[in-house]
C-alpha cells in the first residue's frame, strides 16, 4: 500500500514538474532575435555611400536606415559614411567608381547604366510593370535573378530592390491614353519612354528633372514625365494643370536600388557578410514599400492642395499602353539589345 502511495506521488511530482518545465520548452523552441553582439564583429570597415538626392529624400532615408541595422548588428565595426546630392561623384559616373573599388555602395536609376550595360533598360521600360507590388516582386522571380545575374557580372551585387514610380502631367490636357500626348512638347525619362512618346506624336526634349520647372513656366515645354518624388520635391504642382497619379496603375517605374561593389563585399569577413545580408532582407521586407509609397500619398496631397486635375490609371488605360509600348519600345530594346527579348518574355511572366 505504501509502495502505490509512493508511486503515485512520484508520479504527481514529475507531472507538476512537466507543467512547470513546458511554458519554459515552448520558449525555447520560439526562434530568439539575433542577440546584439557583446563587441564588435570581423574587421573595422567603413563604407562610402553616394547618391545624388537630397538627405531626407526617401532614397537617402533607405541608404542611412539600412546603415544603421549593420552598424547595430555588428557591433560598430563596419561604418558607413554618405555623400548625398552628388557630393561625391556625378550620378552616372558612380557605375564605374563602384565597380574599381573606388566607392563602395551606390543608390542609383539602375538605367543610368544603360550606357554601358544596354540590358539594364529593362529596369526603365513603359508599362513594364503595373504597380509597385509588382515591382517589388521581381526580386524572386527569374526576371529579377536574371538582372542581378547581369549585375554580378559587372562587380556589382544587388543589396536591396527598391522602385519609384511616375506619371506624366501637363498644361495643356489631362494626359491618359498614348493619343494624348500628340503635338505636345514633352520631356520623358529614359530613352525607351522617348522613343515611345515620340512615336505617339510628342516633340522630346531631354533634360534633367530639375529643369523642368523652368521649362514649363517658359513654354518650353507642354507636359512631362518623371517620378512622383521629383513631382513634389520641385514643386511641379505649380506649373501644371493636370497629373496621372500613379496610385493604382503607372507607365512609368524605374528600380533605383541600393548596390555595394564585389570588391567591397569582399572586404567582409563572412560573418560580417552574413549579417550584412540579413539587414538587407529586413530593410527589404518591411522598409521599402511603406516608405516608398509615401510618394504618391504626397502628390495627392500636393497637387490637391494647388488645384491640379487629378486622374487616377485604370487596368484597362494601363493595357492600352501595355500594347502601345510592345509596338514602340519594347520592340526598339528587342531588335537592338542582346538578349533583349528573353528579358522581355521574362517581365511578361512576372506580370501572372
Amino acid at each position: 500500500m505504501k509502495g502505490k502511495r509512493l508511486l503515485t506521488l512520484i508520479g504527481s511530482v514529475c507531472l507538476l514538474l512537466v507543467l512547470v518545465a513546458l511554458p519554459f520548452m515552448a520558449a525555447c523552441a520560439k526562434p530568439a532575435p539575433a542577440p546584439a553582439p557583446a563587441g564588435p564583429v570581423g574587421p573595422s570597415i567603413t563604407f562610402k555611400v553616394s547618391h545624388q538626392w537630397a538627405e531626407g529624400d526617401v532614397r537617402d532615408r533607405m541608404a542611412r536606415a539600412f546603415g544603421d541595422l549593420v552598424t547595430e548588428r555588428t557591433g560598430g565595426s563596419i561604418q558607413f559614411t554618405y555623400y548625398p546630392a552628388k557630393a561625391l561623384f556625378p550620378p552616372k559616373e558612380q557605375w564605374d567608381a563602384l565597380r574599381i573599388g573606388a566607392l563602395d555602395i551606390m543608390v542609383l536609376p539602375l538605367d543610368y547604366a544603360s550606357g554601358k550595360v544596354p540590358q539594364l533598360s529593362i529596369t526603365l521600360m513603359p508599362c513594364i510593370t503595373p504597380n509597385m507590388e509588382s515591382a517589388l516582386s521581381w526580386k524572386d522571380k527569374p526576371i529579377g535573378k536574371k538582372v542581378d545575374e547581369i549585375l554580378l557580372e559587372n562587380g556589382v551585387r544587388h543589396v536591396i530592390w527598391a522602385w519609384c514610380d511616375g506619371g506624366p502631367a501637363s498644361k495643356r490636357n489631362q494626359i491618359i491614353l498614348p493619343e494624348d500626348v500628340d503635338g505636345h512638347k514633352m520631356r520623358a525619362a529614359g530613352k525607351k519612354f522617348e522613343f515611345m512618346l515620340r512615336e505617339a506624336g510628342a516633340a522630346i526634349t531631354s533634360m534633367p528633372s530639375s529643369e523642368l520647372y523652368h521649362a514649363l513656366a517658359t513654354g518650353v515645354l507642354d507636359s512631362g514625365l518623371t517620378s512622383s518624388a521629383s513631382w513634389c520635391s520641385y514643386k511641379l504642382y505649380e506649373q501644371v494643370d493636370y497629373i496621372n497619379v500613379a496610385r493604382d496603375y503607372a507607365i512609368w517605374y524605374m528600380e533605383e536600388g541600393l548596390y555595394i561593389g564585389t570588391k567591397s563585399y569582399d572586404k567582409m569577413s563572412p560573418e560580417q557578410q552574413e549579417i550584412f545580408d540579413a539587414c538587407a532582407a529586413e530593410i527589404q521586407d518591411t522598409w521599402v514599400l511603406p516608405n516608398f509609397m509615401e510618394d504618391v500619398e504626397n502628390v495627392t496631397k500636393f497637387f490637391g492642395e494647388a488645384g491640379v486635375e487629378m486622374h487616377y490609371m485604370t487596368g484597362d488605360e494601363w493595357n492600352v499602353w501595355l500594347e502601345f509600348a510592345k509596338k514602340t519600345a519594347w520592340k526598339d530594346f528587342a531588335d537592338n539589345v542582346e538578349g533583349g527579348q528573353e528579358l522581355l518574355d521574362m517581365a511578361l511572366a512576372a506580370l501572372d
